[in-house]
């Protein structure tokens, strides 16, 4: 498992820099173009703010929290491997953590 982790984990950081780097290059040279020509820059403008979006992360991370001490106790009262019982409890509870969060974004939106 190791050893094709570790070229995964390598190639996959180079291929994320690379796509990186050209994305900002290419929005630099459009925005500079943009501007050269004399047009409206409204187009760079971004929607609303995500006020949210430390929220739904904490709940997230939590959520993984807790998925990683009931997958523990689930592996040593079971006979459940110990690799299956995290993982089913990490994804579990980390998509339940995201499920409230949405509960919780829409009561909030709608009291605004």
């Amino acid at each position: 498992m190791e050893d094709v982790l570790v070229p995964l984990v390598f190639f996959g950081s180079i291929a994320a820099i690379i796509i990186s780097l050209s994305y900002y290059k290419n929005r630099r040279l459009e925005r500079t173009a943009l501007i050269a020509a004399g047009k409206e820059a409204s187009i760079f403008e971004y929607g609303k703010p995500k006020h949210y979006l430390s929220l739904k992360y904490g709940m997230l991370l939590v959520g993984i929290a807790v998925g990683i001490i009931v997958g523990n106790v689930v592996s040593v009262s079971t006979e459940m491997p110990e690799e299956m019982a995290f993982l089913s409890m990490m994804l579990l509870f980390g998509g339940a953590s995201l499920v409230l969060f949405y509960i919780i974004q829409k009561t909030m939106l709608k009291d605004e």
